[in-house]
């Protein structure tokens, strides 16, 4: 008899000086405090066998997330909230489980499901008249900019269609809800680097400060919605 399969999607919050720990690392950290938090945790089959876990989308290095996203297989049932509570006394400080839910027999994993991501990106330096330049920047019919690929080959692409919302409410800070996932991907320092460009200034994307704020699935009706 087959076992019955029991998926939980654990939501999370990765700040402060966690932040600063590559995706391996976070994999292995995730597998520690599942096991120390005796967790029944079901494993793969074959001569390697490993924690049934799989991440919806890693997060750079350097990144703060306050919405990620890991879907894990357990051997049986147990409780969200206890789940929730037993994994975070295993969590470090910037790191912590913020919502736990059941998930239902066919429902596609995260990885599969995410199309968008929120990200909020606090500038190097104040821009004045930040969301004007936004809005001008909007109404140019393509978004052209140099991406490298495989190999390191260069291609000339149009960011345009996957950049579904930009704006700003200040000189400083930039809100964007970007193209994420297996289907469409636009990487945040790529649209970063386009603005700067557009606006002709020098950039540094390691002295932008970068938070992943929400990560999405599309619905139906073209809606998105948290994972």
């Amino acid at each position: 008899m087959n076992k019955e399969i029991i998926r939980y999607r654990l939501k999370f919050i990765k700040t402060d000086k966690m932040r600063y720990i590559g995706h391996l690392d976070l994999l292995k950290y995730f597998q520690r405090a599942v096991k120390r938090a005796e967790i029944p945790i079901s494993f793969s089959q074959g001569f390697n066998p490993h924690q049934q876990m799989s991440f919806s989308m890693p997060l750079p290095l350097g990144m703060s997330g306050l919405s990620e996203s890991v879907d894990i297989r357990l051997e049986h049932a147990v409780d969200c909230e206890e789940l929730k509570e037993r994994l975070n006394r295993q969590m470090s400080s910037g790191m912590e489980i913020t919502d736990v839910r059941k998930l239902g027999e066919n429902e596609d994993s995260g990885a599969a499901l995410l199309a968008a991501a929120d990200y909020t990106v606090t500038l190097d330096r104040k821009i004045e008249d930040l969301e004007e330049k936004l809005t001008e920047t909007a109404l140019d019919a393509e978004w052209l900019t140099e991406k490298t690929g495989k190999k390191n080959k260069t291609r000339t692409v149009d960011i345009k269609p996957l950049v579904y919302e930009l704006s700003s409410q200040n000189d400083i800070t930039v809100h964007a809800k970007i193209a994420t996932g297996s289907n469409a991907n636009l990487k945040i320092d790529l649209l970063m680097k386009y603005l700067y460009d557009k606006m002709g200034l020098e950039f540094d994307y390691l002295k932008l400060k970068v938070t992943r704020t929400e990560l999405y699935k599309r619905e139906e009706n073209g809606e998105f919605t948290p994972l």
